[in-house]
């Protein structure tokens, strides 16, 4: 059976990658389901002091959700999105981004939500779902803007383009680029002195209190219901299924704007 997520602990370090190579590590339902799990047991173990996320290879961080398994697995790979987005918010611990290559749509996620983003100069991002006829929920939105700022943010997410690494490091997207040669280096260098310089009860209280400061927003109840039902609608229309066909077809999409 494929493990899709591989789990490596060296003392207080422990590594999850993204282990689907020949899907450019594309996540499925089960890996990201997997991953939530992973997430999970570390936080119950109570030894992990930092994780790192990476690619399986130096090629690709996660090129996003797999939709392979056409329309009727994909409900089930977005529930699977949800839950490992939401374990990745709610980890106590430090967690780095080691990304390689490109780290698209979810993969763009994964690495807004940790709290290091460490680039090789191999990298590039991107959130293309308007090429896809659908739109990301407000949170992500929210996320990746108050990272990258409103110029930053409108670049990647109404164009739908990747952006290379320096762009990334210029719109304060990643917090440092190197070589691809020296990235593992800088990983290790920057976990051990995280988990070995730094009280885990200290830097756990620390992080806990930046995230309820950032989940404070100006969007109300009701506010918030009605963006999450436009996107539900768009998500719904007929261009998003295009989008969806074309992309399994291997075809450029005919979007027709309802």
């Amino acid at each position: 059976m494929e493990k899709g997520i591989i789990r490596d602990d060296k003392g207080y370090v422990s590594t999850i990658i993204f282990n689907r190579p020949e899907k450019r590590n594309a996540l499925n339902a089960d890996a990201l389901f997997l991953f939530g799990d992973t997430l999970k047991e570390i936080e119950k173990e109570n030894k992990a002091r930092v994780i790192v996320l990476r690619g399986a290879g130096n090629n690709v961080f996660t090129s996003g959700v797999d939709l392979a398994g056409g329309k009727k697995e994909f409900n089930r790979t977005i529930e699977g999105l949800d839950y490992s987005l939401n374990s990745l918010m709610e980890y106590p611990m430090p967690v780095i981004a080691m990304i390689c290559g490109p780290a698209i749509g979810a993969g763009l996620d994964f690495a807004v939500i940790s709290d290091f983003r460490i680039s090789a100069d191999n990298a590039s991002f991107g959130a293309p779902l308007v090429r896809l006829g659908r739109t990301y929920y407000y949170t992500a939105i929210e996320r990746l803007t108050r990272l990258v700022g409103l110029a930053g943010s409108k670049e990647m997410l109404l164009t739908g383009k990747l952006i290379d690494a320096a762009r990334a490091e210029e719109l304060g997207l990643v917090n440092r680029v190197v070589s691809l040669d020296e990235i593992e280096s800088v990983i290790f260098d920057l976990a051990v002195e995280l988990s070995g310089k730094t009280a885990p009860m200290a830097v756990k209280v620390t992080k806990y209190t930046i995230r309820k400061l950032f989940e404070k927003t100006s969007i109300n109840f009701e506010l918030g219901n009605e963006l999450h039902k436009l996107v539900e609608d768009i998500n719904k229309s007929e261009d998003a299924e295009e989008g969806i066909n074309a992309r399994l077809e291997k075809r450029k999409p005919v979007f027709k704007g309802r």
